[in-house]
């Protein structure tokens, strides 16, 4: 299930932009075929994919964050970037 690398950095992908649904005001990630509305906790882990902080800090900032269990939230960061890697909305540098 987990095939991600946590020293990896990720990044939207080219033409990939996280924005608010000028309607609704709920967060949605835009790509070029569409957008995909997002939960609160996908949407607080793309917001802190910038190419520059690891897999491994962004569950130890969500973990503090959400006050929750190291291991919960690595399971549910690396499921949610590993399917969003899958649909190539993400990608990752090291």
């Amino acid at each position: 299930m987990i095939s991600v690398d946590e020293q990896s950095c990720p990044m939207l992908a080219r033409g990939v932009r996280l924005r608010n649904d000028p309607f609704t005001n709920n967060p949605v990630l835009l790509f070029p075929e569409g957008f995909l509305q997002l939960n609160d906790i996908t949407y607080d882990i793309l917001r802190r994919c910038s190419g520059k902080a690891t897999i491994a800090s962004i569950m130890v900032s969500l973990a503090e964050e959400y006050e929750t269990d190291r291991d919960v939230m690595r399971s549910d960061v690396c499921e949610c970037l590993d399917q969003l890697r899958q649909q190539m909305l993400i990608a990752m540098s090291k």
